[in-house]
């Protein structure tokens, strides 16, 4: 057996399963800090934040066969003691950012509106979202996603990024923010607060969060007919938002 490392080595990992799978397969035991999918050789290698937390996972799957829908896979310790973009090509390094409960997500090709009631349709389905701030920047329409936890952060992002929220457009792409809080001084479609909902509405000609940045007016397209790309399986959940649709497959 390896040397006991951060950084677990997963075989057997076949087509069907999803990053999300392998996050739920170990996080009872402690936060995930990184996740690559080694496609072509059905495996995946997985960091986990601390030592203790990897040997915790690599001590129970000895005595319990893991299996991830209806496949068995098999775990050890890597002989990485740590994931670096040269370990694993491909892998995205977040500009070193360290996971935290708040994402920062930038929308690339957005061709149809997106408000705070969209995006917390899209984030929602991972964890409790507690507040939501949009803003126009030169990279493009981004938001910031404060969640409960960081595990719920983890499991967005990781499923999440590089997805579309509608066909064809709208397309996510996902970092953790340096930030520890986000505030929120109005409840309206560009910045929530889900824990406080007694927030006024913004008033008139006045920014509603000047520290990240002026939304603005975006788009005036109707997106009504719009489908979103991604799903949750076998549901079908249509939600009607500011005048479009939002079907969840």
């Amino acid at each position: 057996m390896a040397e006991p490392s951060k950084v677990i080595h997963i075989r057997n990992v076949g087509h069907e399963i999803s990053e999300n799978d392998l996050l739920q397969l170990v996080q009872p035991f402690g936060v995930v800090t990184k996740l690559v999918m080694l496609r072509a050789k059905n495996q995946a290698l997985l960091q986990m934040h601390d030592l203790n937390s990897a040997v915790n996972v690599l001590q129970y799957y000895t005595s319990v066969q893991p299996s991830v829908r209806g496949r068995n896979v098999y775990i050890q310790f890597s002989s990485h003691q740590e994931l670096t973009t040269t370990d694993t090509p491909g892998w995205k390094s977040d500009q070193d950012s360290q996971p935290n409960r708040i994402l920062l997500v930038t929308i690339h090709h957005m061709l149809y509106p997106i408000t705070v009631e969209v995006l917390h349709q899209v984030f929602s389905p991972y964890g409790y979202v507690e507040k939501i701030v949009t803003f126009q920047k030169s990279a493009g329409f981004q938001a910031l996603i404060q969640y409960q936890s960081r595990q719920s952060a983890l499991q967005a992002k990781s499923s999440l990024q590089g997805r579309n929220i509608y066909d064809g457009c709208c397309q996510l792409d996902i970092q953790f923010s340096n930030l520890n809080e986000l505030q929120v001084n109005y409840n309206n479609e560009r910045s929530r607060d889900f824990t406080n909902p007694s927030l006024p509405t913004e008033q008139r000609g006045r920014s509603s969060q000047p520290g990240y940045g002026d939304a603005g007016s975006l788009y005036a397209l109707q997106a009504s007919g719009a489908r979103v790309a991604f799903a949750q399986v076998s549901t079908m959940v249509v939600f009607v938002l500011a005048g479009f649709v939002l079907c969840f497959i």
